[in-house]
């Protein structure tokens, strides 16, 4: 589960360290990409709109969706973690920078 002051959490990090927090789900045409924001994104990567993508808001997506992986990068798109949990996104959030 993921609450709405984690999904703060993990929107100040992307902001702070210029992180992109890209969220696949399992067999859903939409995924998460968080950076100083959180939009919805469809099979090729192009940000659309939130209510096209998703009937909840961003943290009950978060919670209710099966995750399918997770992978943060940098701005010039470095990845620099890969999981397949927020969970373990959330624990290893204080050791991701990016240069």
């Amino acid at each position: 589960m993921v609450t709405l002051k984690e999904l703060e959490e993990l929107v100040q990090r992307a902001r702070k360290y210029r992180l992109k927090i890209r969220i696949k789900f399992k067999g859903v045409k939409y995924g998460v990409i968080i950076e100083s924001e959180i939009k919805a994104l469809d099979d090729m990567d192009r940000v659309v709109s939130w209510s096209k993508a998703f009937p909840l808001a961003p943290h009950q997506v978060l919670t209710n969706y099966p995750v399918e992986s997770v992978q943060v990068e940098c701005s010039n798109n470095e990845v620099v973690w890969s999981g397949r949990t927020i969970s373990d996104l959330l624990k290893s959030l204080d050791q991701l920078r990016c240069e």
